[in-house]
């Protein structure tokens, strides 16, 4: 019967952990005004349920002299590794230098288009409240430039961008 709080506890740090992670992927395409207060607050549960079990299960090793009682510690120190990895991932991402940048300020809205030198484009639609990035390829040949807009979200009328001097 003692068991139950290593069950529940186990059973919070992997639904946390499972709703961090999807939220942390979401937010890479799709910025959100309250999104820092969002996966700190899941980041902070996280970080009180991982100081419990690391409490519970001291207390354990102390009477059972065994290092299988770390199982939580263990699973828990793993998760925060894969993290750590998630975040250094997406933050590689976008590290290309940018060739070409265009934009347009519409008031509340705006969009911005960065070409990169890697071959790949990041188009943002954004507002007040959060950003939307669309991500893929361009090809550019002369003053053309073709764009994959399967990712665009619908906002550019034509795959076909031309170059011209003002």
């Amino acid at each position: 019967m003692k068991n139950w709080k290593s069950i529940l506890l186990f059973v919070l740090i992997i639904f946390i952990s499972i709703k961090y992670f999807a939220l942390t992927i979401e937010y890479q395409d799709n910025d959100f005004v309250f999104e820092g207060f969002i996966l700190g607050f899941y980041l902070i549960l996280f970080l009180i349920l991982v100081a419990l079990v690391v409490n519970i299960e001291i207390k354990k090793y102390k009477v059972l002299r065994d290092l299988k009682v770390f199982k939580l510690t263990t699973i828990s120190f793993l998760l925060i590794i894969a993290a750590i990895g998630t975040h250094l991932f997406f933050s590689v991402r976008d590290l290309s230098n940018v060739n070409l940048e265009a934009g347009k300020d519409l008031d509340f809205n705006f969009i911005h288009l960065e070409l990169r030198d890697d071959g790949t484009y990041k188009f943002t639609n954004g507002s007040g409240l959060g950003n939307s990035y669309f991500r893929g390829d361009y090809s550019r040949n002369d003053s053309i430039i073709l764009i994959d807009t399967v990712n665009s979200d619908k906002l550019l009328k034509s795959n076909r961008l031309a170059i011209r001097n003002n």
